[in-house]
């Protein structure tokens, strides 16, 4: 009940000139970070000799591809053209499809990781996670990561890919729980969260954002994407783990 009435005293807080959930829920350009880094990847000037900038620009120009043709229709030739440069200059940097897919992968979830920490912090631990978990739900609901998702599910399909980008989702799954953890930890030395169950307490997290945030994906479309309802199903997330681990200090 303690929580309960705080959510709704932030919600009622006129100083926030909005509810929490509107003023703190929010991610900056409305989810669409994890796209604007990709157009700036892709517009970026680049210098002849500028290797990682050249390197950049062609695994952006891959997310591109996919996120406006596909997975299935995605051609080696036009993202070669899209980074401003011949296939044969491509498969210079890259010396097979199999090579430039993963580390376009790879590059495309460390995008989303900077993405998921892009929201705006909160000293209060409530509006703090609920930022966060809106923030990365909102990020994954836009086309761009949904395509790379896709992708991502389409190659562990096949054998020539699934062992590396088994790895690399593995990899991006465990700097989630890491940040996860980190979180906790920050909650637990400020006195606001217990740590006598933090495993279940990193998993009732993971499970959040992979109900809220992970769409199901079958035959190279969406299945279920996050809907309307995801901004109250995030804010009831939030309240239930406090429910659970919030230390006196904290229902105080």
């Amino acid at each position: 009940m303690e929580v309960d009435n705080f959510m709704l005293a932030l919600q009622e807080d006129e100083s926030l000139g909005r509810t929490a959930m509107e003023s703190d829920g929010s991610t900056p350009a409305g989810g669409r970070a994890f796209d604007n880094q990709v157009q700036r990847y892709l517009k970026a000037a680049v210098r002849r000799h500028d290797l990682t900038a050249r390197r950049n620009r062609t695994l952006a120009s891959v997310l591109q591809e996919w996120t406006e043709v596909g997975f299935a229709k995605a051609q080696v030739a036009s993202i070669a053209n899209r980074a401003g440069m011949s296939t044969a200059s491509l498969y210079q940097q890259f010396q097979e499809k199999r090579i430039l897919y993963c580390e376009a992968l790879s590059f495309g979830h460390a995008i989303l990781l900077d993405a998921l920490a892009t929201y705006r912090k909160d000293p209060n631990p409530i509006r703090d996670l609920t930022a966060m978990l809106c923030n990365y739900v909102e990020t994954l609901s836009q086309p761009a990561p949904q395509q790379m998702l896709i992708a991502q599910s389409s190659m562990l399909l096949d054998p020539e890919f699934q062992a590396d980008v088994s790895a690399i989702a593995n990899e991006n799954h465990a700097k989630i729980k890491q940040i996860l953890c980190a979180k906790v930890q920050k909650w637990a030395e400020a006195g606001w969260v217990r740590l006598d169950q933090f495993e279940a307490q990193r998993c009732h997290l993971a499970s959040a954002f992979e109900i809220q945030s992970v769409p199901c994906f079958k035959m190279g479309s969406i299945a279920n994407a996050p809907d309307g309802n995801w901004p109250a199903d995030v804010q009831q997330v939030v309240c239930d783990f406090f429910k659970l681990y919030g230390t006196e200090k904290f229902k105080q």
